[in-house]
C-alpha cells in the first residue's frame, strides 16, 4: 500500500462527513442544495488532503512530495 492511501481515504471520509453534516444542519433537502453542498464537500476534502499532507511533511512523518 502506498504511504498516501490512508491520507486519501481520510480525506474522502472527511468530505462525506462534512457534506452529510451540512445537509443535516441546513434542514432543506432539495436537489440544488444537495448539488451545491456536494461540490463544496469535494472542495473541502481536497483542501483537507493538501493541508494534512503539508502538516505531515512539516513534521516529517508523511508521504514524500510528488516531483
Amino acid at each position: 500500500m502506498k504511504p498516501a492511501v490512508p491520507l486519501i481515504l481520510c480525506s474522502i471520509a472527511f468530505a462525506a462527513l462534512w457534506t452529510g453534516g451540512m445537509l443535516w444542519s441546513s434542514g432543506a433537502i432539495d436537489r440544488a442544495n444537495v448539488i451545491i453542498l456536494s461540490i463544496c464537500g469535494a472542495f473541502a476534502g481536497v483542501a483537507w488532503y493538501y493541508a494534512m499532507r503539508w502538516m505531515c511533511q512539516l513534521i516529517r512523518s508523511g508521504p514524500p512530495r510528488d516531483p
